[in-house]
């Protein structure tokens, strides 16, 4: 009679819905939807966005003389493209990371309560069924998930490195690492879980003070982005129309009529697509370092990315154009 339940798992795991259930245990089916869902449309415009470039698909054009807005450029669908990948990735972690640090404020309390539970007699495995009837919060559905881990069959050490390797904080890692030593090595636990409790609570709020203190850099990187922008905008509207005016072009033609050198000359089109494509490389290094200091990390850079790149795009289609 032991063994059936240890049975039931493998089956499981062998049909359709069991594997659909293992991966969302495991926090991986949302993010492979995710991954798949920005995917799809990211090829699609890379597609055209090679016809494009072939000549299969011409740009329409709107406006007049100087003021030429080009919508449907191969650079215009690689840019959707992008656009379309880190948004979705971007909206997707910025909402994870939102959940996990809820979790995170919440997870002391569920070790807190294990050392009660602990101290009231329950075995490790009795305490976390117990706590899965609690209310935690955002961090309840992820206790029922351990504690069905373990009520098919999984040892404790398994499901909470799983549920570490679905929240993937620090926190919570080297706190999970404490429980379960102090599950092996025995002697008086709850002790040693209140103290993990203790320590996650001062590494929570040394996280938080670190975060608040960083928010002003991030908002120094956007002013510093800003500014950029606004620069580049005077240049291409004022400064460069009167550099490169009736008077330049009239200097070029007496240079290249002198037969020195060729009769190229530097137009503004050229001058803004260097322009176009600096600030696109800036918008992508700035974003990723917005990242680093606000998380700590690159992958929460992707939404500052996304953000000034199409900042960036808009500005060059809509204001500067000729892009």
């Amino acid at each position: 009679m032991e063994n059936e339940p240890e049975k039931e798992p493998e089956n499981e795991k062998k049909s359709g819905p069991g594997l659909i259930k293992r991966l969302t245990l495991t926090g991986q089916f949302t993010r492979f939807v995710v991954y798949l869902s920005a995917a799809i449309p990211a090829i699609i415009f890379l597609v055209l966005a090679l016809f494009a470039t072939v000549g299969v698909i011409e740009p329409a054009t709107f406006g007049e003389a100087d003021e030429i807005i080009y919508i449907g450029t191969s650079m215009d669908f690689l840019l959707i493209a992008i656009f379309i990948f880190t948004g979705v990735f971007g909206i997707y972690e910025f909402m994870r990371l939102k959940r996990v640090r809820k979790i995170d404020d919440r997870f002391p309390d569920f070790v807190r309560d294990l050392a009660e539970s602990r101290r009231a007699g329950m075995t490790f495995t009795k305490a976390i069924m117990y706590s899965s009837k609690g209310n935690y919060g955002v961090l309840t559905p992820e206790i029922q998930k351990i504690a069905r881990q373990i009520s098919w069959g999984s040892s404790v050490d398994n499901a909470l490195k799983a549920f570490a390797r679905r929240v993937n904080t620090k926190l919570i890692n080297r706190t999970v690492s404490l429980i379960i030593e102090a599950s092996r090595s025995g002697g008086n636990v709850a002790d040693v879980l209140d103290a993990a409790s203790r320590d996650a609570r001062e590494i929570k709020l040394i996280e938080s003070e670190r975060r608040a203190n960083m928010l002003s850099y991030v908002a120094v990187i956007y002013v510093g982005m800003g500014v950029f922008m606004l620069i580049i905008i005077i240049l291409c509207k004022s400064l460069l129309p009167s550099m490169l005016g009736k008077g330049a072009q009239q200097a070029a033609a007496a240079y290249a009529s002198s037969g020195v050198g060729g009769g190229g000359g530097i137009t503004q089109k050229a001058i803004t697509e260097v322009f176009f494509y600096a600030s696109l490389v800036q918008g992508f290094g700035m974003g990723i370092v917005t990242g680093v200091f606000e998380e700590g990390n690159m992958i929460s850079g992707v939404k500052h990315t996304f953000i000034m790149m199409l900042v960036t795009w808009l500005i060059f289609k809509l204001l500067i154009t000729g892009i």
